[in-house]
């Protein structure tokens, strides 16, 4: 199956006082139609950042200083302003973090969603953009929508919210949806209808999915790929279920072992000890070695390249493939 979306060598950086700083750091990742990606990391690893890159919406004083961006066979870092916004919210959608912050409390929510409609259709008129509007509305599932038409965003939940998040991105029926922690802060009985919601609306239109979130339940649950990011790389991609079977960077191993486990019971739960370091305070050789307790003097030394370890598994640590041993001392 070919890649509807391609990133190749993406490097993002930033102006600072300490000088240009990467958050995005040669990135390469890709997403097949019909397919979900799953990218999963740390606060501050640089997940929103790639997600804002592809949308070509890095915030000053950013830019993305390298890479190709290749969607549908065009390379979107190359497209003129108006090429980009044809692109953006009609065939590239996303969904931002914060529903109540994305939202503009002093509008209704149908005004929202037709200015979103409006922007790729001025052909259309008001009756026929508030038809698909609560057409979209209908579609994720949220009760009387022609009534929640007229109701702005302080008027309904969270999880309620989120599902008009997620029909402004649909209206246009994009190809390619970027949900950036669709499911933050929402409690997990609506969490999971959100999930199901995606995963239905996918198998519908057959639209691709990058999931960048932190939470590796819902990675299970919807991804096909996994690309675990820390500090502004990729260091371990595989699929769904080789991430969680197999897991081959000490990074991946330490996220899944600060998962609770049901059957389990300690005192406290794992963690990995430390912090993600600031992207001007990268340390030398391997990014994760102050934080990994199966560092070796080679680690402070060498910065390991993500490497092929058969299967399409790939993995950037110099002891990888992990030996069961040391998987089984991670959990």
């Amino acid at each position: 199956m070919s890649d509807l979306l391609s990133i190749e060598g993406l490097r993002t950086v930033f102006r600072t006082g300490n000088g240009e700083v990467a958050a995005v750091d040669g990135v390469s990742l890709s997403v097949a139609k019909g397919k979900t990606l799953g990218i999963v990391g740390e606060s501050g690893c640089g997940k929103s950042m790639l997600s804002l890159s592809v949308m070509r919406l890095v915030p000053q004083p950013g830019r993305i200083a390298a890479g190709r961006v290749m969607f549908d066979g065009r390379d979107l870092l190359t497209l003129p302003p108006a090429g980009m916004r044809d692109i953006r919210g009609n065939r590239i959608a996303m969904i931002f973090q914060e529903p109540m912050t994305s939202l503009n409390p002093v509008f209704t929510v149908g005004d929202q969603i037709t200015e979103a409609m409006r922007a790729h259709d001025r052909a259309a008129s008001n009756a026929e953009l508030k038809a698909r509007a609560i057409a979209a509305l209908g579609r994720v599932r949220i009760p009387a929508p022609e009534r929640r038409f007229d109701e702005y965003p302080h008027q309904m939940s969270g999880g309620m919210r989120q599902r008009v998040m997620i029909a402004m991105a649909l209206a246009c029926e994009p190809d390619l949806l970027i949900a950036d922690e669709p499911t933050t802060a929402l409690d997990v009985t609506v969490q999971a209808q959100i999930l199901d919601l995606l995963r239905d609306l996918q198998q519908q239109t057959g639209m691709a999915i990058i999931l960048i979130t932190h939470d590796l339940g819902v990675v299970a649950e919807m991804a096909d790929e996994v690309a675990v990011m820390y500090a502004g790389r990729v260091v371990e991609r595989a699929s769904g279920t080789a991430i969680f079977d197999d897991p081959q960077h000490p990074y991946t191993l330490g996220l899944l072992g600060s998962i609770p486990k049901l059957e389990e019971t300690h005192d406290r739960l794992l963690a990995i000890e430390g912090a993600v370091p600031a992207p001007f305070a990268l340390p030398q050789g391997c990014r994760f070695h102050p934080r990994c307790v199966f560092a070796t003097a080679a680690c402070e030394r060498e910065s390991p390249p993500l490497r092929d370890l058969g299967r399409g598994h790939l993995a950037a640590c110099l002891r990888a493939p992990l030996e069961a041993a040391v998987a089984a001392e991670a959990h």
